[in-house]
């Protein structure tokens, strides 16, 4: 049994009220199971009324604690020294099935650990309510990750009235920001403000720093892996995280700054500037003026314009009125894994049948095409449609429920400098940089929108097109399908064609602002 300095010290804290702001896999978890089941073990040698409370934030933490840390500490008690495993034989609940009722009122149930002494863990998902009327030792793991942050503080804290202990731990929630529950406190515990909570902070670098890599290579070596150096092990988590955001919260104990700040930095966009970039710009003030090109809704038009030799990614931002639609086309270049912005179409008050058309005609000629587009509320409709034609390829999203998801990925692209946009166009980077980073009510990470000063009708409609493109790009196979076409369908493409060529005699440039 080995622990580092760090979670040693968190071990022997007896204090009443204990806050842990942490980094990712540093094995917190793995010392607070051990401190759990030593509190319940040395509470009694017989009729222990000992309990210990456990708050994750799903079922499945929940069923996790019990069966993969409190029963790794049965393992090791009784594999050590008889001596040791005094007082689990018998233990009951070991695999995570023993479930006891809590709340009979509103159906809350936990797992729970019997030991031979009669003290007890429950340990359960995130419902404040389980805590109502109940006392004894209460641990609330990943507090950032909890819904409800300061009901569940609220509900807890009464627990420990009669002497017993609140431990509060967590590393940020990525989707978080510095205004929740759990930031504030910290904020607070390291400006002086609350001294009567013992504060323990352990980023990344405080880890390998207390030797957290040479424990790792111990498990490395033993499996037959390669050991790390330290340079090696932090450069890799680097890698893995999609943004400098997403390493910063996760593994240096910096929250999401939510305080109105652009999504992607200033330097970001500037980087993404390439000024010899050849694309197909489209906007429409209405469907007068669509109509006035029914080139624009052939597949030869597309066909044309798009290139033939590359994986393309579509991001489809719907609207009617108001707002505008963004179509938004994606190019890869594999060779250095970026994305080039090849074509965006822009609308205003156009109907939901020729906007569908006009994507129609972009898949139909392009099998190496797919896409993404908003489902949520008038979309719905016209994503079902393209979905059922275009299994496989096309995608509805709900913006509402994956905002945060598409923000982030959006993010982080930009950060990796894999995404290439036009010089010729401005208006583009103007509606990317209205992205704005705020906070909820409850403290969690949102995006606010802004208008565009050169094109006053998005309020970052391109952005989020540019966001479902690079969804649909990062998510979906772009490898293309073969595709039977249907002779009566065949009959109208080379109508379509004919049509497609008169129209090139009347209107040669494929470029419109």
């Amino acid at each position: 049994m080995k622990f580092l300095p760090y979670q040693w010290r968190w071990i022997q804290d007896e204090s009443p009220l204990k806050l842990y702001q942490k980094s990712r896999r540093t094995g917190i978890t793995y010392a607070t199971s051990y401190r759990a089941c030593r509190k319940c073990l040395r509470s009694a040698r017989r009729d222990s009324h000992f309990v210990q409370w456990v708050s994750s934030r799903d079922e499945i933490t929940a069923r996790e604690f019990i069966t993969d840390y409190v029963a790794h500490w049965a393992r090791m008690a009784n594999r050590i020294a008889r001596g040791m495993s005094t007082g689990w034989e018998e233990a009951l609940g070991l695999d995570g099935e023993q479930l006891a009722v809590v709340d009979e009122k509103h159906g809350i149930t936990a797992r729970v650990v019997i030991f031979r002494n009669g003290a007890r863990i429950y340990s359960l998902s995130s419902n404040p309510l389980a805590f109502a009327g109940k006392g004894g030792d209460v641990l609330i793991d990943e507090w950032d990750l909890h819904p409800d942050q300061a009901a569940i503080y609220d509900m807890a804290y009464p627990c420990i009235t009669w002497g017993g202990q609140l431990e509060l731990v967590s590393a940020f929630d990525p989707d978080g920001s510095e205004h929740t529950e759990f930031a504030r406190m910290c904020r607070d515990c390291r400006n002086g403000l609350r001294p009567n909570v013992s504060f323990h902070r352990t980023t990344i670098y405080d880890a390998i720093e207390a030797g957290l890599v040479e424990t790792i290579n111990e498990t490395r070596i033993a499996r037959g892996m390669p050991p790390q150096t330290r340079e090696e092990f932090l450069a890799s988590l680097r890698a893995g995280c999609r943004s400098r955001a997403a390493f910063d919260s996760q593994y240096g104990c910096v929250p999401n700054q939510a305080s109105g700040a652009q999504l992607i930095a200033a330097e970001e966009l500037q980087a993404a500037v390439t000024a010899a970039l050849d694309m197909v710009r489209i906007h429409c003030s209405g469907q007068a003026e669509l109509d006035a090109h029914p080139e624009w809704l052939e597949r030869e038009f597309w066909r044309e314009s798009l290139p033939d030799d590359r994986s393309l990614a579509l991001g489809f931002d719907i609207a009617r009125s108001g707002d505008l639609s963004g179509i938004w086309i994606n190019a890869a270049e594999p060779e250095t894994r970026c994305w080039r912005l090849t074509a965006l179409v822009t609308l205003k008050n156009c109907r939901f049948e020729t906007q569908q058309h006009l994507v129609r005609a972009m898949f139909d000629a392009a099998d190496r095409l797919v896409g993404c587009g908003d489902k949520t509320g008038l979309g719905m409709a016209v994503c079902e449609a393209l979905e059922n034609r275009y299994p496989g390829r096309f995608m509805g999203v709900n913006f509402a429920a994956s905002k945060i998801q598409l923000g982030t990925t959006l993010q982080a692209v930009f950060e990796q400098h894999r995404q290439r946009l036009p010089e010729a166009y401005p208006e583009i980077l103007a509606d990317l940089a209205g992205l704005r980073k705020t906070a909820a009510g409850s403290g969690r990470l949102m995006f606010t929108e802004s208008g565009n000063e050169l094109l006053p009708d998005s309020h970052c409609d391109m952005a989020w097109s540019c966001a479902l493109a690079l969804h649909a790009g990062e998510t979906l196979d772009a490898a293309g399908t073969a595709r039977a076409v249907p002779a009566a369908e065949r009959g109208r493409g080379f109508n379509e064609s004919r049509r497609y060529d008169d129209a090139l005699e009347k209107h040669p440039v494929r470029r419109w602002r």
